[in-house]
């Protein structure tokens, strides 16, 4: 196990000590899948901003790497933020942007680059741009990736314009030194949030229509609660479209076609990237919370706080973007068991961390209940599947809830020491949370009609 304690995690990448938050620099490079993340190795706060790094060849045994980019440099003093990387040439580019207050706390931010030919260590280069005119200093997270058809490369920064609303810029470049802004790369029809964090554009075939597509993927900041979507301190949404010569066009271009990527209490920040297969693979970070919520996690007494989410491969089905379990994941079983649901309550013992299948027989309620801590619903006379779990600051039951489009099919739950990721239908609709039970990976206790499989997982391995 990497850290100490009941709730340390076996397959979520956390921090060895202190804290982590979102993913970044998703890559494979030199036979290696990397992640970067953002990293404070001395406390659990967000005093310290720099990028930690592992590597694997399978997703399941990681080596521990050095710290990639420290606060250290005039332009990033206050915090490496998040970034993303590319290989080219046969190096490791790594872009981030430098967070940086002046003595009357006036933030500027700065776009930087490094460059590694070992995947190891970090050259910086510094700031690569030139701050966008009519924005804040709230300019950050640049994703970067390499466009065929113009023989160079976008690069998306989330950002906030002067009248305080969100924005996504763009910038192209052919040689990623010198870089041409192309300007905001969308508009609604009235404002949304005060800041777009860590922008993404994922191209993806859809696999009904067979139509080439590109999924715009952000995390705006100060919106508020509209029904059953909105409800964490930050969210995640998406919208399909295309790609124009810096352009994102949507196939409807209305606020209220924006969808939540996630529909359960911790999701943000999610990053993505290309692998040699053609994967589009995403992690997340599962720790955006309430400040009072945040400083009462209970790994806090074991001297370290938060995770990323399991990988997941993204899907684009009739326009909708679906999340799967990334097939290494399956490494990770030891054992299963398969049992038939005919209505009545039914009890499985844990051994460990575990995947939970479910394959539902007919249209019937489903209650699915995780230790002492968390419960799944699904009510088919309105199609809505609800997540329920108790609050560890406040001890008081709080959900989250989503209506299908389509009658429940299918449930994937992967079960951690303090975590629950439900996928619901195929991975359409996904609720990712914290769970702290008084008794982790102890049992299920489920009510449903269907055939249930059980599985048994074992532990990452680090080095």
């Amino acid at each position: 196990m990497r850290n100490n304690g009941n709730y340390a995690q076996h397959f979520h990448l956390t921090p060895e000590q202190g804290l982590l938050n979102d993913p970044n620099g998703l890559s494979y490079f030199d036979g290696y899948y990397h992640v970067f993340y953002q990293y404070n190795p001395y406390q659990t706060n967000h005093s310290t901003k720099y990028w930690g790094h592992v590597r694997s060849k399978d997703f399941v045994e990681w080596e521990q790497l050095p710290i990639a980019l420290k606060s250290n440099d005039w332009f990033d003093k206050d915090g490496v933020y998040s970034g993303s990387a590319l290989v080219h040439d046969g190096e490791l580019y790594l872009f981030y942007t430098g967070n940086t207050k002046d003595e009357q706390g006036i933030r500027t931010s700065y776009q930087c680059m490094a460059t590694s030919k070992d995947g190891i260590h970090f050259e910086k280069h510094g700031p690569i741009l030139e701050q966008a005119p009519g924005y804040t200093g709230h300019v950050r997270d640049p994703k970067v990736w390499y466009d065929t058809e113009h023989q160079g490369w976008w690069m998306i920064i989330g950002a906030q314009r002067e009248d305080e609303t969100g924005d996504t810029i763009a910038y192209f470049s052919t040689d990623l030194k010198e870089w041409t802004y192309t300007g905001s790369i969308f508009q609604f029809d009235r404002p949304f949030g005060y800041m777009w964090e860590c922008p993404d554009i994922v191209f993806l075939r859809d696999e009904v229509t067979e139509e080439e597509k590109a999924v715009f993927i952000f995390s705006p900041q100060g919106i508020e609660a509209q029904g059953v979507a909105y409800h964490n301190i930050f969210n995640t949404v998406y919208m399909v479209g295309q790609w124009v010569n810096g352009q994102f066009i949507p196939d409807n271009p209305s606020v209220d076609a924006l969808v939540e990527c996630d529909h359960g209490f911790e999701y943000y920040a999610p990053q993505s990237f290309v692998d040699p297969k053609g994967r589009v693979i995403q992690y997340a970070w599962m720790g955006t919370m309430e400040p009072a919520v945040e400083v009462s996690v209970p790994t806090i007494q074991d001297n370290w706080l938060h995770h990323l989410s399991m990988p997941k491969t993204l899907h684009l089905v009739n326009g909708v973007l679906v999340q799967r379990p990334l097939s290494e994941m399956a490494q990770l079983v030891t054992d299963e068991q398969t049992d038939t649901l005919t209505g009545d309550r039914k009890q499985f013992l844990l051994s460990g961390p575990s995947r939970i299948q479910y394959r539902a027989e007919k249209a019937s309620h489903l209650t699915l209940m995780i230790d002492d801590a968390c419960q799944i619903t699904y009510d088919p006379q309105t199609e809505r599947v609800t997540l329920s779990r108790t609050n560890w600051l406040t001890n008081v039951t709080e959900q989250r809830e989503w209506y299908l489009t389509e009658p429940l099919a299918t449930m994937d739950v992967w079960l951690d020491s303090s975590s629950v990721e439900l996928l619901v239908n195929d991975g359409a609709v996904v609720f990712s949370q914290r769970v702290f039970a008084n008794t982790p990976l102890s049992q299920v206790v489920v009510d449903a009609f269907g055939e249930m499989v059980v599985q048994t997982l074992t532990s990452y391995r680090y080095k």
